[in-house]
């Protein structure tokens, strides 16, 4: 038994007739009580010796509040899955966008798309667990990009265990090879310091004084300053009104039950005009109830005004603002007053340069990983342990993204619409862009893109092919794709602080890197490691000091290569010395 979590919200994407899901609903009865640890014992605290009630603890763990959903492609299999409770909330898995309420993922996908299911799972999931059954060649083989990636998340976030001939007697897609059963844990990471600052807030719902807020957040974070007093005046409206509602609807329903019921109430039941619907809480009680229900949703409400302001829709990237709001529920516990949230703009703004260095580099990162094509390499200023003796910049000329649907009915998907909405933001910022500026995503809704046809926005060129699901990028400011370059490079050591501490090799081999990747390929390919090799992403990889031979094999043939041009990049000081010395000696 794999999960360690309550069971709030399971969802089976490959779900056949519901095989898995019926194992859930019989309470897992191949399962041992010891497996089940420490999940009875929270229920049954001091009774764990009570068989009965351990019976009772299992069927109500498992059982209670469970809430099912399922995805089939095959339609005659829908009725199986109804029957068991489950809702369908799609067709096509891989068309699915979003897990955002989905507590567990038990999957057992088609073994051929194994690596890419279960790697789909894990992007629309927030906060779950995922437990799946695949071929074990998926992880025993990582020759895909997908695969290694999906190697890469067990290590770091899960495990995994082989098995031979098991699940073969009660699933929809049986097997008598050796499968892997895959277990990841996804939690929200990232922003973490955006989020400390609510720790010093105030809880509850009281009320305190309150301070102005300042001209100069609103101007920093893009809100007018007349929107929060504005949101903050409506909700002292709203909830005053509520409290009125709530103390008319409590006294009205009391006068109402004094009347007793209906001529068809009672003779439905029975009973005479004497019979009265008894309350055991007071008039005060109910209101008070009844307000407090309210008084949350009402304040979810303001908070929420707050949260998708144009600082989230307008700075922040998809992904940052995802984890903002996955942050939503501890939010929803401040009071909504000014101070809170002068508080809450406050800590974003101070961690603002923090939050854009995340997407910088996740943005550089994700162009690296798609495919060395959109890679130059070069001799790196510092060697670490990750990295070895390698730098990499983006392509000048071109980078090539994959993964984008678009229809000419409904335009470009939203993932890769949220995507395209990154690149711009990223761009935006690093060439000081102040307002909000969307050209790639405004050049898809505007114009009715053609496949392979040749669009221009401030930053880039680009052109879309349907069939490959490609967008080509082809750079126009060089400018802002070397601030990109340059930012990423100065954080992670590949290139030194200031510029001018560098030879004119190293300057050569960064700013004519195209020139030479063939030179550096050709090298590499005298090794072992080149016939299904991804440098670029074995470098970013969590994993990497697992593929280090591979990184040093990479790093010898660019040297060697470097060598054979007469190229020997390093400190400009250290340059003058050497040459010195060959001249003396000559």
């Amino acid at each position: 038994m794999k999960f360690k979590r309550p069971l709030g919200h399971i969802c089976d994407p490959s779900a056949g007739k519901g095989h898995l899901l019926r194992h859930l609903d019989n309470g897992f009865e191949d399962i041992s009580d010891d497996e089940f640890e420490p999940y009875i014992g929270q229920i049954m605290g001091e009774r764990d010796d009570d068989r009965r009630f351990r019976h009772h603890a299992r069927n109500k763990w498992w059982l209670r509040s469970v809430e099912k959903s399922a995805v089939e492609i095959d339609v005659s299999h829908h009725a199986d899955l109804r029957a068991l409770g489950c809702k369908i909330v799609g067709f096509n898995f891989m068309d699915v966008e979003s897990l955002a309420t989905v507590s567990h993922v038990i999957m057992n996908p088609p073994f051929s798309k194994g690596a890419e299911h279960v790697l789909h799972a894990w992007d629309c999931l927030y906060d779950a667990e995922l437990v799946a059954i695949v071929n074990a060649q998926t992880i025993k083989n990582p020759f895909s990009v997908e695969r290694r990636r999906l190697v890469d998340l067990i290590a770091k976030h899960g495990n995994v265990e082989f098995y031979q001939d098991e699940f073969v007697d009660h699933v929809e897609r049986k097997t008598t090879v050796e499968i892997a059963l895959i277990y990841l844990e996804k939690k929200p990471t990232g922003l973490d310091k955006l989020l400390d600052f609510m720790d010093g807030l105030k809880q509850g719902d009281n009320e305190h004084d309150i301070e102005k807020i300042s001209p100069e957040i609103c101007q920093a974070v893009a809100i007018p300053e007349n929107f929060i007093q504005n949101t903050i005046h409506n909700f002292k409206d709203a909830v005053h009104a509520a409290r009125i509602a709530s103390e008319a609807i409590a006294i009205a329903s009391r006068k109402s039950n004094g009347l007793g019921i209906s001529l068809q109430e009672m003779q439905a039941k029975g009973v005479g005009n004497d019979f009265r619907n008894v309350s055991s809480e007071s008039v005060l009680e109910e209101a008070r109830k009844d307000f407090e229900k309210r008084y949350r949703e009402l304040k979810n409400k303001a908070w929420a005004q707050i949260i998708r302001s144009s600082l989230l829709t307008d700075k922040l990237s998809n992904q940052a603002r995802r984890k903002v709001e996955a942050q939503a529920e501890q939010i929803y516990q401040l009071e909504f007053t000014l101070s809170n949230v002068y508080g809450f703009l406050k800590g974003v703004v101070m961690n603002m340069g923090d939050i854009y260095n995340d997407m910088i580099c996740g943005l550089f990162d994700n162009i690296m990983n798609r495919s060395n094509d959109n890679v130059v390499f070069y001799k790196s200023w510092k060697s670490n342990a990750k990295h070895k003796k390698l730098g990499m910049r983006v392509k000048r000329t071109r980078f090539i993204l994959p993964r984008f649907t678009c229809s000419y009915l409904s335009g470009l998907s939203y993932e890769g619409e949220q995507f395209l909405s990154d690149v711009d933001k990223v761009f935006g910022y690093l060439d000081g862009v102040t307002d909000r500026y969307d050209g790639l995503v405004s050049a898809f809704k505007t114009q009715k893109v053609e496949n392979g046809k040749r669009y221009s926005t401030r930053y880039f060129d680009f052109r879309f092919y349907f069939a490959a699901g490609t967008i080509h990028f082809y750079p126009k400011n060089m400018e802002v794709i070397e601030r990109l370059n340059r930012f990423v490079g100065k954080i992670r050591n590949w290139i030194p602080s200031d510029w001018e501490e560098a030879n004119q090799d190293f300057k050569k081999q960064y700013d004519e890197g195209e020139k030479l990747q063939d030179s550096y390929q050709k090298e590499f390919r005298k090794s072992s490691f080149s016939r299904y090799s991804n440098v670029a992403y074995a470098m970013l990889s969590d994993q990497a000091s697992d593929r280090s031979m591979e990184l040093e094999a990479f790093s010898g043939a660019v040297e060697a290569a470097q060598e054979a041009a007469g190229i020997f990049p390093g400190p400009a000081l250290g340059y003058e010395k050497q040459t010195q010395l060959m001249l003396e000696a000559a």
